[in-house]
């Protein structure tokens, strides 16, 4: 027997008849009862974070949740067992309630661990690994084409979503990679004066469109693997 009908909620949540939840529970092993209190206890979730969004002058167009909508441990079915939930939704109430996915913890990792500790917390899967990746191959001695090319088609494999992110945390960091070379008198000496700053800008940027496209598409099918080919054969364009 499905309890499950076609629906999308404002965060993301999405009924589509598997016994796995796009918030990542399993409700293969849920009762009648089970499913009521768990979609209670979802239904209250996202309205508590839709009014911090809401607060924040969101009304709209809310970020879209997957499995970190709960948190980020698996564990025990994200705090739902698999069956009796009645017994462990309301510790469960008071773990989702903690500040770890609040718009103000955001803040507090940003302030104090920057975009790289942001994108660590929240953002896609294939984004994470892709941070992880960044520091995994900085010893590497291959140029920076193919760094680029490398974690950003690392951190599309996971679908629109994380491609949009891993260009966003890519221009982002261009930016401020371009203001710290145009501030230092040495490093702007360095790569020629600031018309070659902002040249070393673009080619960066350039390799990430590349490499997030290249990414985007080895996702669409299922080859994520295909991106270590990049690490070895950068796309080059203007041969």
């Amino acid at each position: 027997m499905s309890f499950y009908k076609q629906y999308t909620s404002p965060l993301g949540y999405v009924s589509n008849g598997n016994p796995i939840d796009t918030y990542g529970v399993d409700h293969s092993g849920f009762t009648t009862r089970d499913e009521l209190q768990y979609q209670t206890a979802r239904i209250n979730r996202e309205n508590e974070l839709m009014k911090q969004y809401n607060n924040h002058g969101i009304t709209e167009n809310y970020p879209q949740y997957t499995t970190n909508f709960w948190g980020s441990s698996a564990d025990n079915n994200y705090g739902f067992g698999t069956s009796n939930i009645g017994s462990n939704i309301e510790n469960r109430q008071q773990t989702a309630s903690q500040p770890q996915n609040s718009i103000s913890d955001a803040y507090s990792i940003y302030k104090n661990k920057g975009l790289y500790g942001l994108g660590m917390k929240y953002a896609e899967p294939s984004v994470q690994q892709a941070i992880q990746a960044k520091d995994r191959i900085a010893p590497l001695p291959i140029s920076d084409v193919n760094k680029h090319q490398y974690i950003s088609c690392v951190g599309s494999t996971g679908g629109p979503l994380a491609t949009l992110e891993t260009l966003g945390g890519g221009i982002y960091k261009e930016i401020q990679d371009t203001k710290d070379k145009l501030m230092d008198p040495q490093k702007r000496k360095a790569y020629g004066g600031a018309l070659g700053v902002l040249g070393d800008g673009a080619k960066d940027l350039k390799n990430d469109f590349i490499g997030s496209a290249f990414g985007y598409t080895v996702g669409k099918y299922n080859l994520p693997d295909l991106c270590d080919v990049l690490l070895y054969n950068p796309i080059n364009f203007e041969k």
